[in-house]
């Protein structure tokens, strides 16, 4: 069902940036023929689409249609139940039915990230290893292994260290992501660190600005690398509540948040790696 004419031709493909806090309807019915397909493979499958149909309802706390054995489920059920749970279910709702069906291997993980993927859904499911359960996270792999490097990177200043945990975590929990803070927590990260390398140079920078003339005047980087540094922080005053507060709300979208985390990540990396030089 998923390799249909307008599917093999991607005439129903949306291009867009990662959506989140949303499940677009195509998502929604493209993960009920994901179910169909796999209740086909079966035998006696209007039993086995009812059972799936009262798990999922259970999974996220939705009422159910109580139905007692075969005959009374085989009369009372219509697959209009499990299509109206998909259709009406609020977004993390549906992220918890694909834990669900993930974790009881109804469907594949890979089946579903490629869902995610089409639909540009900023989300991934992925496993915890450290207890073998499946679990859908906000999608940004490369900012994260960046993030880490940082880290380890700023771990003799702990504010610093602070603020780009802070600005990751503002990013990761579904429910509340928090653009400007992790925006601001990566600014605030690449201001302190740069003044930090500096001090240790026996160079005094009181603000971003200032670290990237000092590092400007005394060529301690790549001209271009210093120009972007320099096109960062015009992006950051020009930014409302980014590099101060102002009473207009910013219209920085998740996509440009997570670019901007991971520049700044970026930055620090590479300053961290001439440490010595």
């Amino acid at each position: 069902m998923l390799l249909n004419f307008t599917r093999r031709n991607k005439l129903d493909y949306e291009p867009c940036e990662l959506r989140y806090k949303y499940v677009p309807s195509a998502f929604r019915y493209d993960l009920l023929k994901l179910f169909y397909e796999k209740l086909e493979e079966g035998e006696i499958s209007v039993l086995r689409e009812y059972a799936l149909y009262r798990n999922l309802s259970v999974s996220i706390n939705k009422d159910h249609v109580a139905l007692y054995g075969e005959d009374d489920i085989h009369e009372g059920y219509s697959s209009d139940l499990l299509i109206e749970l998909l259709r009406s279910a609020q977004w993390h709702e549906v992220l918890s039915i694909i834990e669900e069906v993930v974790n009881q291997r109804f469907v594949s993980s890979k089946q579903i990230n490629k869902l995610f993927a089409y639909h540009n859904v900023g989300y991934e499911i992925v496993k915890d290893d450290s207890n073998g359960t499946w679990k859908v996270e906000v999608k940004y792999d490369a900012v994260i292994a960046e993030m880490s490097d940082t880290e380890a990177a700023t771990k003799s200043y702990p504010v610093i260290s602070a603020l780009i945990a802070g600005a990751k975590a503002a990013l990761a929990d579904p429910k509340h992501i928090d653009i400007e803070t992790s925006v601001s927590n990566s600014m605030k990260a690449i201001e302190g660190y740069l003044k930090e390398w500096l001090s240790e140079k026996g160079i005094s920078a009181a603000t971003l600005g200032d670290a990237i003339k000092e590092i400007k005047n005394k060529k301690l980087a790549d001209a271009n690398i210093i120009e972007s540094l320099h096109q960062f922080y015009i992006y950051r005053n020009r930014t409302p509540n980014v590099g101060h507060g102002s009473a207009t709300p910013s219209d920085v979208t998740e996509n440009e948040a997570l670019l901007i985390n991971e520049m700044a990540a970026s930055f620090i990396n590479y300053f961290h790696r001439k440490k010595d030089s």
